[in-house]
């Protein structure tokens, strides 16, 4: 999820998250679900980067694309998936997202967490590696049945 959409949403439900330095805050936590504040807690470190104006739709593109890979392997590696065929067919992909999953799971994170807040600076740079091959396999035309 576009951290985009979260700012505007809570802001819609006149909850308005603002930040203090690396601190996020939720005004008005009386009008939203608890539930709405775990999604907070979720993306915060994208939300922040979103709110200091320093998340590019590229980086969202960049993280988007290995939340679905970690997807991929949460839902069992679903065999008929473009992510699976491209796994299947870039030995060399492969072996990044597992590197990738490594460095994570040095971070804290589980399977069953996001990575958002598990991420850092060797976590972004390896993901833009990944994210570059994937687009490079599914621009050739490979794997788009």
């Amino acid at each position: 999820m576009h951290p985009k959409n979260i700012v505007e949403d809570f802001k819609k439900m006149g909850s308005p998250l603002t930040i203090d330095g690396n601190d996020l805050f939720i005004e008005n936590p009386e009008n939203i679900y608890p539930e709405l504040e775990e999604l907070v807690k979720v993306y915060k470190s994208r939300i922040i980067t979103y709110l200091k104006g320093e998340y590019t739709d590229k980086e969202h593109n960049v993280k988007q694309t290995i939340d679905k890979i970690v997807d991929f392997y949460r839902e069992g590696c679903r065999i008929d998936s473009k992510i699976n065929d491209w796994l299947q067919n870039d030995v060399e992909g492969l072996k990044l997202v597992m590197d990738l999953v490594v460095e994570f799971s040095r971070n804290g994170w589980v399977l069953s967490d996001p990575v958002c807040n598990f991420e850092n600076e060797k976590t972004d740079e390896m993901s833009i590696e990944i994210y570059n091959k994937a687009m490079t396999y599914f621009q050739k035309g490979v794997g788009t049945q």
